[in-house]
């Protein structure tokens, strides 16, 4: 009995999304380091292999001049790149992957109030509520002027980046949770949501789009050479003088004023991610470890740190990573009650962000847990948000969820077997819910598998629950009184999940800059020259990345793609 799990980004990898868009680079080190988790001390962990610089090269295939050089072909570097050309730049765009075999990653992102959005009857989102709410999400510690400028150029900037589409392309965009369904919510716990999200499943997906726009730059001016990778960065007296790339065997030097570095992060690098995540990395049990689906290997903050670069001191957020194990199928149902080994509840299921969700279980034992509900939980499923991993709650997949309680039923009542349910139940995009039934709650305790103490725990727990749920207040982990959902109707269900963490989907940070994506020394002043952007950009989402809207990943490296070329722009003039 399986019950699709719809995430809103169901199609992330799609496309050849794991092909590396990673470059890499060299300069100058700084001193500046992070904590290292488990039992190394500082001094060791600062003798990582990734933090020392490669030798300098002397001997090119090609020395060549310009302006500035912009590495990666991600969604950052396409609009610096474009932005640059357009203003008549010298802009040289270096791209690891074969032009023939390029591939985006991802498929939507999300846009404040974009002509296309509105167009079709989207909600406008005031820019200042949106930047208020996301520092509410990520407690005032994320950069104030980076989540500003992305709320107050969102429009503009996505308006530009969609551009080049024709009516046709444009016609194929979904928009994830829009039209809502009947029990969507915009606002959970004094946390507000918007649907404002471009979905780019169909024949125009978003490598198509990159096409458009690094096209739109090629044709105002600027040059991308294909299948090179950053090296490291030139330094001279503190500033940026140019760029050493690597092609194969063979080394090229560009002599220009400025970089942008915009490499997709570190997930492929596992030393860069035990440094950098050390907090998650210090909490890793028994095989697990720290792993991405991406294989971009960290080379822009590699690179700029060479340069001279500050390290977020803090842990870098990932995708999905501390609060939402992937595929995490149990945190894809905040609707139900989670039961742990010892028949209790160990947290607020239905914490807003869903990335948020299951921060608890990280720090508990790797013991199966149970997610509960009963014979109401279709109804209650359609109690959703507009987010990343949300369920979109259509009539087809509410019937789809009905049939799998049922088979779980038929199972239960010796009307089938496991088996035979398994077999016809339709696989997830990412997962799939297997449930167990019973008409009792003592039943379905032991089918769980709780004896004991546990099974005492786990009904008097629901009885439990049931009170809060009737009294209209969660006292124990004050979970929202608009999603609390009794578990008094049978037939009663369960599915487990068995708690792995380590597995993120990109990595999202690294180096720190100022508001003009313009990277901070270890005194926090700015390195003339060095621009860093996208998923290398630190200090974005908080201690982990969050989705008011969905796709703010992509969202915010076309927005704040666009605004480092302006950045660099402004530098070059003056």
């Amino acid at each position: 009995m399986t019950e699709p799990v719809q995430l809103s980004r169901r199609n992330f990898l799609k496309g050849g999304a794991l092909a590396s868009l990673a470059l890499g680079g060299a300069g100058a080190l700084s001193a500046c380091s992070s904590p290292k988790a488990k039992t190394e001390s500082t001094a060791e962990a600062a003798e990582s292999s990734w933090k020392t610089a490669p030798s300098e090269v002397t001997s090119f295939e090609s020395t060549t001049s310009c302006d500035v050089v912009v590495v990666g072909m991600g969604y950052a570097g396409t609009t610096a790149f474009r932005e640059l050309a357009e203003e008549g730049y010298d802009v040289i765009l270096v791209e690891k992957q074969a032009k023939d075999t390029f591939a985006a990653v991802g498929n939507e992102f999300a846009s404040l109030n974009a002509k296309v959005l509105q167009d079709r009857g989207v909600p406008h989102i005031d820019p200042v509520e949106f930047y208020q709410n996301w520092m509410k999400i990520t407690g005032n510690s994320a950069n104030q002027d980076l989540v500003m400028k992305f709320a107050q150029n969102s429009e503009a900037n996505c308006n530009w980046y969609l551009d080049q589409c024709t009516e046709e392309d444009l016609a194929s965009m979904t928009t994830s949770f829009f039209p809502k369904t009947e029990h969507q919510m915009d606002e959970l716990s004094g946390i507000k949501f918007w649907p404002s999200v471009c979905s780019f499943y169909g024949d125009c997906n978003e490598t198509k789009l990159i096409g458009y726009n690094r096209a739109a730059g090629e044709k105002a001016g600027g040059t991308v050479n294909w299948e090179e990778e950053g090296y490291y960065v030139v330094m001279d007296n503190g500033e940026v003088a140019g760029i050493v790339t690597k092609s194969g065997s063979s080394y090229k030097k560009y002599e220009c004023k400025a970089v942008v570095l915009a490499t997709g992060g570190f997930g492929g690098n596992q030393e860069m991610m035990n440094d950098l995540m050390y907090d998650a990395y210090g909490n890793l049990v028994g095989d697990e470890q720290l792993s991405s689906m991406s294989t971009n290997d960290g080379a822009g903050v590699r690179m700029a740190y060479w340069a001279g670069a500050h390290l977020e001191t803090t842990p870098v957020p990932g995708m999905n990573f501390r609060g939402l194990s992937v595929p995490g199928k149990m945190n894809c149902l905040p609707q139900a009650v989670w039961i742990d080994e010892n028949g209790k509840r160990f947290c607020n299921e239905y914490y807003p962000t869903s990335e948020q969700r299951g921060l608890t279980t990280q720090i508990r034992a790797r013991k199966t847990k149970f997610a509960v509900c009963d014979a109401n939980f279709p109804t209650y499923r359609q109690y959703t948000i507009p987010q990343h991993a949300g369920f979109t709650a259509s009539e087809e997949n509410i019937a789809s969820l009905q049939e799998s309680l049922d088979k779980a039923y038929a199972v239960f009542k010796g009307e089938a077997t496991a088996d035979d349910a398994s077999s016809e139940a339709a696989a997830g995009p990412m997962t799939t819910v297997t449930y167990i039934a019973d008409d009792t709650l003592e039943g379905l305790a032991g089918q769980m598998g709780l004896t004991g103490d546990a099974k005492t725990n786990f009904l008097e727990q629901i009885a439990q629950w049931n009170s809060y749920c009737a009294a209209g207040a969660d006292a124990q982990y004050g979970r929202d009184a608009k999603v609390l959902f009794p578990v008094d109707t049978p037939p009663f269900y369960a599915c487990t999940y068995e708690p792995e963490f380590g597995e993120t989907m990109v990595t999202c940070g690294g180096i720190i800059t100022d508001g003009e994506q313009n990277a901070l020394d270890e005194n926090f002043e700015p390195i003339p020259g060095l621009y860093v952007s996208g998923n290398d950009c630190g200090k974005r989402f908080g201690y982990e990345y969050i989705t008011p809207i969905p796709g703010c990943s992509l969202g915010m490296a076309i927005v704040l793609g666009r605004e480092a070329g302006k950045s660099v722009g402004k530098f070059l003039k003056a």
